[in-house]
């Protein structure tokens, strides 16, 4: 990865300090605030702030319904003005084309896309969009922060009222912050409690001023470590155009029970045709070399996969990865040799967050 000094976001105005960035799938992202056993710790244990500003969010109008059913995995029939849902964009070859979270307005609805994979995203829309529908990209006038973590709802309960700390998982309210309009939708990556608001630049930048008085500016680091500890998958990591759903793990984001939509034939031969390789979580020794892409993966000292991506995971205290192996040897508990790493195969989740055993109160 590539060492950047700047940041095109709306809000890298508001960093407390001069971060880190690096160029992260063509994208430049906010890489590390302070230190990463650090940010890990507020993420987990406290309140972290995330800087999503490089997601694209497109506005689709018009008859959106029929058309978001054609082009996303998950049914969004009846996505009314309170609800979002995360779902695969695929292409006609059943290959992924992003990882989407879609708001259900009351007229229309967002779409924020990954944050490497907007102009792909964008790109796909345009192509199959008709004149029933008008697609808008709001990124010009419309960001996205997040804030996780397992006091994040203590947070949004001040600002918001008390009210908003009940919203379930998946849920959203149109709020504002001191008179400027705000979508609050109760969602997240990192298995903590989470949120995201999509508001106007100005008001974004007045959120991240607040939070921050309360909560950690986290880097893309801390936050694709805490992904990967829950499975959460992220985009620029996992996905190419060389594998489907079945094989990348991501099946838990298609609704088979759909009639129609892109990709569903060849996705469904897919699913129809025993798969030959399979992703899997495994974790090795604490300070150990962690292990780039493409590492070979040695069974008996014969090469049966690859890593796909593996990280220096603080809440395991060891390297946590995924690999594609065999998929006769995709099963948790096997041993196998990473580069110089002894690893063992792991199920999901890889941590148990904190947010998971504390209730809100």
């Amino acid at each position: 990865m590539t060492v950047v000094t700047k940041n095109g976001t709306p809000l890298s105005t508001a960093y407390p300090v001069t971060p880190e960035f690096r160029t992260v799938g063509g994208t430049e992202l906010a890489w590390r605030f302070s230190t990463r056993e650090a940010e890990y710790k507020a993420l987990r244990e406290d309140a972290g702030l995330i800087d999503w500003g490089d997601a694209r969010v497109i506005e689709v109008r018009g008859e959106t319904v029929d058309f978001m059913q054609r082009l996303l995995t998950r049914d969004v029939e009846y996505l009314a003005g309170e609800r979002c849902v995360c779902s695969l964009v695929l292409d006609e070859a059943g290959k992924v084309v992003d990882i989407v979270t879609v708001y259900g307005r009351d007229e229309g609805m967002l779409l924020e896309s990954s944050p490497a994979g907007g102009d792909r995203l964008w790109a796909h829309l345009t192509a199959h969009a008709d004149e029933s529908v008008e697609i808008v990209d709001r990124s010009g006038d419309l960001t996205v922060v997040g804030l996780e973590g397992p006091n994040a709802w203590r947070i949004i309960g001040r600002l918001f009222g008390e009210e908003t700390t009940a919203m379930p998982f998946e849920s959203m309210a149109d709020t504002s912050l001191n008179g400027t309009d705000v979508l609050l939708a109760r969602t997240g990556v990192t298995g903590e409690y989470g949120y995201k608001l999509i508001t106007g630049h100005a008001a974004a930048v007045e959120f991240w001023h607040i939070a921050a008085e309360r909560a950690t500016p986290i880097g893309m680091e801390t936050v694709e470590a805490a992904m990967l500890e829950v499975r959460q998958p992220i985009m620029h990591r996992e996905v190419s155009d060389e594998h489907g759903v079945v094989v990348l793990g991501l099946s838990w984001l298609v609704e088979t029970a759909k009639e129609t939509f892109v990709g569903r034939e060849a996705m469904l031969a897919e699913f129809e045709t025993p798969a030959t390789i399979r992703t899997i979580g495994f974790a090795g020794e604490s300070g150990g070399t962690v292990p780039a892409s493409g590492t070979p993966v040695l069974a008996d000292g014969h090469v049966v996969g690859s890593v796909v991506h593996a990280v220096d995971s603080s809440g395991l205290g060891a390297v946590l990865g995924l690999m594609r192996v065999d998929a006769t040897l995709a099963a948790a508990g096997l041993p196998f040799t990473v580069g110089e790493l002894d690893v063992e195969t792991m199920s999901t989740p890889y941590i148990l967050p904190k947010s998971w055993i504390t209730p809100i109160s």
